[in-house]
């Protein structure tokens, strides 16, 4: 027969061998009950496997309802990151941000509502449409706001040069995407102008600039951007074509390309960490020390700026961070375009003190 201290050990250790483990599994437990009887629990499928989630509302007001945003609290068995796509009431949902818990009981992850679905040929002399020809969800966003919204031809003539920031899922297929291809948003043609694969792992982020529609090779039926190749060439052709047309004729040995100066390298220069109420200054600067001239700069973020921008010129932007904790952890790029490039810098808001 047992003694009372023998009996006692043997049933505290089912509830853990210490204190520490023994209060972690008593928050889950917490934890498992809620999920349990919560109403906000919601039959789901999240990238493709149906499983059960708990949906909770978000305050529109941190987004100026730009998005209705909601919170998904699953188990930590369901295997779900920033990217995943979750089907749940009739619409499909991306998440954008993962919360690290600091008691590890359950995952919650922060989702949006895609807005568009965006669709391109993965192989253009096969017309093989991505995602198997349903295309790809993403969460589009105006950057105009964030810019003129015009551009200038020669001295005097503006036109309209609207820019759309894309979020979408990191996958081979969005990987492929390159600079220069255009896509078919809302009855609109744009073109990627920067791919950011750094800001938000788990997530491209593309920085679109507003293009001309071709009725010859875009689809509009469709809505896919070039689906059609211009002069009835398929593209190895075009490819040869391209190859032939950039050997010399005159018998110099030399192509024109080789007489071409090369672009400049660039970057743009500042703290990468921001905090609370203060100013920074950040400058776009060649590698040999002298100062770019960028025609436009962007900032880009989901919800509403954290900055105040109190000047700007054709080398620099001064910014001031908004003094508001919520900002506190919050993810901004600033970009810049220079030589007909764009290039952005993450910078992370922190703490005041």
């Amino acid at each position: 027969m047992s003694s009372f201290s023998t009996s006692y050990r043997r049933k505290q250790k089912v509830l853990g061998d210490n204190r520490v483990t023994r209060n972690y599994n008593r928050r889950l437990e917490e934890f498992n009950l809620f999920y349990r009887d919560t109403l906000t629990r919601h039959d789901c499928v999240i990238d493709g496997v149906p499983t059960q989630a708990v949906f909770q509302d978000h305050s529109q007001s941190n987004n100026k309802d730009l998005s209705d945003d909601k919170y998904v609290v699953v188990p930590n068995s369901v295997e779900v990151g920033v990217g995943s796509y979750i089907e749940w009431a009739d619409e499909t949902w991306m998440v954008f941000t993962e919360e690290y818990k600091t008691i590890p009981t359950h995952q919650q992850l922060k989702i949006k509502h895609t807005n568009r679905r965006l669709k391109w040929l993965t192989n253009k002399n096969s017309k093989l449409i991505c995602n198997f020809g349903k295309g790809w969800p993403a969460y589009v966003q105006n950057q105009t706001l964030y810019t003129l919204g015009v551009s200038f031809a020669g001295q005097n003539i503006a036109l309209a040069n609207a820019k759309m920031s894309v979020y979408i899922k990191d996958i081979p297929e969005t990987r492929a995407v390159k600079v220069g291809t255009r896509l078919w948003i809302a009855g609109q043609v744009y073109k990627v102008e920067f791919a950011d694969y750094v800001s938000r792992p788990g997530l491209v982020n593309w920085l679109l600039d507003e293009d001309t529609k071709n009725p010859e090779t875009d689809n509009s039926d469709l809505e896919i951007a070039d689906y059609w190749n211009s002069g009835g060439k398929d593209e190895d052709d075009s490819i040869k074509d391209v190859s032939k047309s950039t050997v010399p004729t005159n018998g110099s040995g030399s192509s024109h390309s080789e007489d071409e100066k090369p672009k400049a390298e660039w970057n743009i220069e500042g703290t990468i960490k921001a905090r609370l109420g203060h100013t920074y200054v950040y400058t776009a600067m060649n590698s040999d020390g002298t100062k770019a001239d960028v025609s436009e700069w962007m900032i880009g973020t989901l919800e509403d700026s954290p900055f105040y921008v109190k000047e700007k010129d054709n080398h620099s932007i001064t910014v001031t961070v908004k003094d508001i904790y919520k900002l506190v952890g919050q993810t901004v790029t600033i970009t810049a375009k220079a030589n007909d490039e764009i290039k952005n810098i993450a910078i992370k808001i922190i703490k005041k003190f």
